[in-house]
């Protein structure tokens, strides 16, 4: 049962290199246990995590301030062991909550064991920026769920890797940079990241998203595109594009997407149009992987050996199967900033046990991400490329929202921390020109709160357009 996962795969463990480096190693000792861990019946599951969560409550509790008053309250203390009606007690920590935290979300030390940390600064697509510290351990897990999802999408590694990004020069070196939003893309030897520590790959080819379609289809044929990466929303262009052109790519065998809802119809028109699946992920900048796609069904396993992951009601009661409620998260590795009942600002719909036998909990679907594309003056459609990374970065931001007003007119939503200064401003309008584009005016407005749902979220992005034009 322990090699199962990677039976199952053809990725096969015979590729991975004989000569391996320390975090090599690492990742495939986790790997070994992830195989086993992911057939654990729930209650075993559920024990284990407890068996991770219970220290880093008691961490949190003595060395982060913004947790000690709520966990004491809550009736946690040192040494009692932790419950599951304790645990409930635990108030949720909103993405605002944790953005005003500042400082007082951090510790002032944490084990030496857990490495180095960098800063993760993220708006999502809630508009709430967050900014957090991901220990060199948590970045390991996320590594470790990256390994994972390749292997249950047994699709290979030794093809051609294509992603449209949106214009954003912090992934590149200045000469990179511009060869990405050349019609000539930029292309180089390998996929880079931990893929190249386990297995031998093949190119990867960047280019803009904000190319027209013929000169990103022209992209693909000539780098005979095997694995596509890309946001759900822009596929949906794309595919359409496809569609209308009635042209096809035979080298693609996989789309990979993230960080935007995926619905059925979504995933009929690419098998339909590409002729491949869409594997997708669940995961924040800031948190992790939460869910992965099974291999053998459109459901998300919850990523349950690193992450304890919850489904919320509007009283905060555990959703049964079937029941959409808020995605409350806590990732069980990360010291450099703990997120206890962290509430992500999406919501999803409980699953019950899945055919395919694993014991992870199941996401049957994610709901209430933004579908995030404006509408042209010229009459077509582009994303609202808005760079939530450096929008996090302007610590006087609360939150923000966009708002397309006209077809050539975009309001740009913000609640500020502090009073908005002309060279803030600037800053800002700067961003949102590169990001929307030049066809558009861009009014700038401060409010002292931004409109939800009715179930409290935040949309970052909002179309104003009659209908008639939306349709």
């Amino acid at each position: 049962m322990a090699n199962k996962m990677l039976l199952r795969s053809s990725i096969e463990a015979a590729t991975w290199p004989a000569v391996l480096t320390d975090k090599a190693a690492k990742v495939m000792a986790v790997q070994q246990q992830l195989g086993e861990s992911q057939w654990w019946p729930p209650a075993r599951m559920r024990a284990a995590q407890f068996e991770q969560l219970r220290p880093l409550v008691e961490f949190a509790m003595g060395h982060v301030p913004f947790y000690a008053e709520r966990l004491q309250a809550a009736g946690l203390r040192p040494g009692v062991p932790l419950t599951e009606a304790m645990w409930d007690a635990v108030p949720v920590s909103t993405r605002r909550a944790v953005r005003d935290a500042g400082e007082a979300l951090h510790p002032p030390g944490y084990p030496l064991a857990h490495g180095n940390y960098g800063l993760v600064t993220t708006g999502g697509s809630t508009g709430v920026p967050v900014r957090v510290r991901k220990s060199e351990l948590a970045q390991l897990m996320w590594e470790c769920s990256h390994i994972r999802e390749r292997l249950w999408a047994a699709e290979g590694t030794d093809g051609t890797l294509v992603r449209f990004w949106q214009s954003n020069p912090n992934y590149f070196t200045p000469l990179g940079y511009e060869a990405v939003l050349s019609a000539e893309g930029l292309v180089l030897d390998g996929w880079g990241g931990v893929d190249e520590l386990l297995w031998q790959t093949g190119k990867v080819a960047h280019m803009s998203d904000h190319q027209p379609f013929a000169v990103k289809f022209a992209f693909m044929q000539r780098v005979q595109a095997n694995h596509l990466l890309i946001f759900p929303s822009n596929l949906r262009l794309l595919i359409g594009e496809f569609r209308r052109a009635g042209v096809r790519l035979p080298s693609l065998k996989s789309v990979w997407t993230q960080s935007e809802l995926v619905d059925d119809a979504l995933r009929d028109a690419c098998r339909e149009v590409l002729g491949c699946e869409i594997i997708d992920t669940y995961s924040a900048a800031e948190t992790g992987f939460m869910a992965l796609q099974c291999p053998e069904a459109r459901q998300y396993h919850i990523q349950a050996e690193t992450m304890l992951v919850e489904v919320l009601d509007a009283d905060g009661r555990a959703c049964a199967p079937g029941e959409v409620g808020r995605v409350v998260v806590t990732p069980l590795h990360n010291y450099a900033t703990p997120l206890l009942r962290y509430e992500v600002g999406d919501e999803a719909e409980l699953g019950g046990p899945c055919s395919c036998g694993r014991g992870l909990g199941v996401l049957k679907r994610i709901v209430g991400r933004a579908h995030d594309y404006l509408h042209l003056p010229s009459g077509g459609r582009r994303r609202a490329n808005l760079n939530v990374y450096q929008m996090a970065k302007i610590e006087a931001v609360a939150e923000y929202q966009i708002v397309q007003r006209a077809l050539d007119r975009i309001e740009l939503r913000l609640v500020m921390a502090e009073p908005l200064t002309a060279e803030t401003r600037a800053a800002i309008h700067a961003l949102a020109v590169t990001g929307f584009g030049s066809e558009f005016a861009i009014d700038i407005t401060v409010q002292d709160s931004l409109p939800r749902t009715a179930s409290g979220k935040l949309l970052a992005f909002v179309s104003a357009l009659p209908a008639a034009v939306e349709t």
